[in-house]
């Protein structure tokens, strides 16, 4: 499979995507694609055939501009044929690990905007009621400059962004349909996905909510990247858990704190449920308590119980919002320019049932909805747009804008860190399967374990010989196995190419941890992130996130002594949260 998109080397496309290189038609045993922009050679090595990238810290080649495809003319069709073109690219982005992914971009593109052009043909306007969002001219001038009303407007779909945007979204739906479990209340759904983002999203600094000189921030990804990655800073969780929260059917926004005229500050992600703004931290990796360390906190009980918030201080460091903060809250809410595009509007109108996704977001309605559930204000005179009920600002949360602008500005570095980090979904390991016909034999299919794995494991699909599970344990080869990959390799690059064997045998063994742990299958899940990731690569990228995962099996196994010292050994930017937890623990255990 080639993990490829389509549509040229665009800036906001998928970096990790140009990595890929399509199946070589060999015996082998593993094939290894490597970073766009390296120079690379090919090594044959005791039945594998190993691609290495040599170079690496050379910026990659200028990236073209994106060519916007013409729109094939085609006659008039009948309203199923449309629905069957559109069916058609909905079923390939739900099952990418199955498919070539260059050919499968191309398809999906080529059936949206023959569906697309089909309705103009048949004079049926597309998305007939969209409008651009006014609160799209809140926005600075430097975001906005990518993006303009007729780009909103447009019903033709780019062969790149567009359907980048529309897998990543389908992912999206799919975490949220099974990361949700037996929910039904609004809250209960609200705080389950919350769950998956923390346990599933290991927690880093970069990129910070709002860049800076000194902390510029490197890793500008997209939701499809960092839900590839597992790992992701408090904006990104945010970013992501109101995503989910989105495909859920509920409302979701940033609250900001600060005086709009000044600029304001996005501070976390609340979920607007049963009249209320209901307060996540996603730095914390936990909701707000709310009154007496009960339940989840609205945004009404913060501002009149102050030791709420207070909870959240420790003596070494302050929280920074406090119960007086509230009352001058502003709303952002979380768009970016498809959800706002007339073309994804079309697009969301069209599907229902399992195939639904919410593409379109009435930013607007949002806002609105979201000012109704928090403390009232004294409203000033002379509201604007941009300005909400109440006295309070209604603006778009600015980080999903800063992503975009930042992977055009500065696409080399980010190129280069996403190239790096996302290399391992690349490797490709050849699977026997029975031949057919009147020769029989046995055929040979490549397969990228660690990619399908994440599939998978979105989709909720775990257990059986296509789940999630079984593709994980393929991601761990054994040493030897590693050995003879490297045998025959150059000694300048023999590092480099047993580093990404061990990556990925590191990727797959936490994110099995993580697996099983969300199952609740806390003995295996102790396993996996102590003796297998903990003990086996004590600094590996995901000690941090393993330990506090750690943590919450070993409470789960009644070990929680063991529990509180990991969860106070952890110094991740989610180390007040743990130790929170671990008070939260010993109170359980001592009277």
């Amino acid at each position: 499979m080639n993990p490829r998109g389509t549509g040229g080397n665009d800036p906001q496309r998928p970096v990790w995507q140009a990595a890929g290189r399509p199946p070589i038609p060999v015996e082998c045993a593993v094939t290894v694609g490597l970073l766009s922009g390296c120079r690379v050679t090919a090594c044959l090595v005791t039945g594998c055939l190993v691609a290495l990238a040599i170079g690496c810290d050379s910026p990659p080649p200028p990236l073209p501009p994106t060519i916007q495809e013409e729109v094939r003319v085609m006659p008039a069709v009948s309203e199923d044929v449309r629905e069957k073109l559109l069916d058609g690219a909905v079923a390939v982005l739900g099952r990418l690990d199955d498919y070539d992914e260059e050919s499968a971009f191309a398809q999906v593109f080529d059936r949206l905007n023959q569906w697309s052009h089909a309705a103009v043909i048949a004079g049926a306007p597309v998305a007939a009621t969209w409008q651009v969002d006014p609160l799209f001219a809140t926005l600075p001038d430097r975001l906005r400059a990518g993006t303009t009303p007729e780009s909103l407007g447009s019903s033709v779909f780019d062969a790149a962004t567009d359907i980048q945007s529309l897998r990543d979204q389908r992912w999206l739906a799919d975490i949220a349909a099974s990361a949700r479990g037996d929910a039904v209340e609004d809250l209960e759904i609200a705080v389950n996905l919350f769950r998956w983002t923390v346990r599933s999203l290991a927690v880093v600094s970069d990129p910070p909510m709002a860049a800076t000189a000194s902390t510029p921030g490197t890793r500008w990804f997209l939701p499809g990247e960092i839900l590839l990655s597992g790992r992701a800073s408090p904006a990104q969780r945010a970013w992501i858990f109101l995503e989910l929260v989105r495909h859920a059917g509920l409302d979701g926004v940033m609250l900001a704190t600060g005086d709009p005229d000044q600029g304001v500050r996005a501070w976390i992600p609340a979920v607007i449920a049963e009249g209320e703004a209901w307060l996540f931290e996603p730095t914390y990796g936990m909701p707000i308590a709310g009154p007496d360390g009960v339940g989840v906190a609205t945004a009404r009980q913060a501002a009149a119980d102050p030791a709420i918030l207070k909870r959240l201080s420790f003596p070494d460091r302050s929280y920074p919002v406090q119960a007086a903060d509230i009352a001058g809250l502003s709303v952002l809410v979380a768009a970016d320019p498809w959800c706002l595009s007339r073309r994804m509007r079309a697009v969301d109108e069209q599907l229902v049932g399992s195939r639904g996704m919410e593409l379109a977001l009435d930013a607007s309605d949002v806002g609105a909805r979201a000012v109704k559930a928090l403390p009232a204000v004294e409203a000033p005179a002379g509201d604007q747009v941009g300005a909400g009920g109440g006295g309070r600002r209604i603006g778009l949360w600015e980080f999903p804008w800063e992503v975009l602008a930042r992977r055009q500005s500065d696409a080399a570095r980010v190129q280069m860190t996403a190239g790096r980090e996302l290399a391992v979904m690349s490797v490709q390991i050849a699977e026997q399967t029975s031949g057919n016909g009147l020769g029989g034999g046995r055929n040979t299919r490549f397969v990228r374990p660690l990619y399908a794995a994440r599939l998978r494991e979105f989709r909720g699909e775990l257990d059986g010989p296509d789940g999630a599970k079984v593709s994980y344990l393929a991601a761990r080869p054994g040493r030897q196995a590693i050995a003879d990959a490297v045998k025959a390799v150059p000694p300048e690059q023999v590092e480099g190419v047993k580093r990404l064997f061990e990556q990925m045998k590191e990727d797959a063994t936490y994110w099995l941890g993580v697996l099983t742990l969300a199952e609740g299958d806390n003995a295996t899940a102790a396993d996996y992130l102590g003796r297998m990731t903990l003990e086996a690569a004590p600094d590996s990228r995901w000690t941090d996130a393993a330990r506090s995962n750690l943590a919450r099996a070993l409470a789960g196994l009644g070990r929680t002594e063991e529990a509180v010292k990991l969860l106070r050994e952890d110094a991740s930017p989610q180390r007040f949260g743990s130790r929170l937890l671990a008070e939260e623990l010993e109170k359980k255990v001592k009277p």
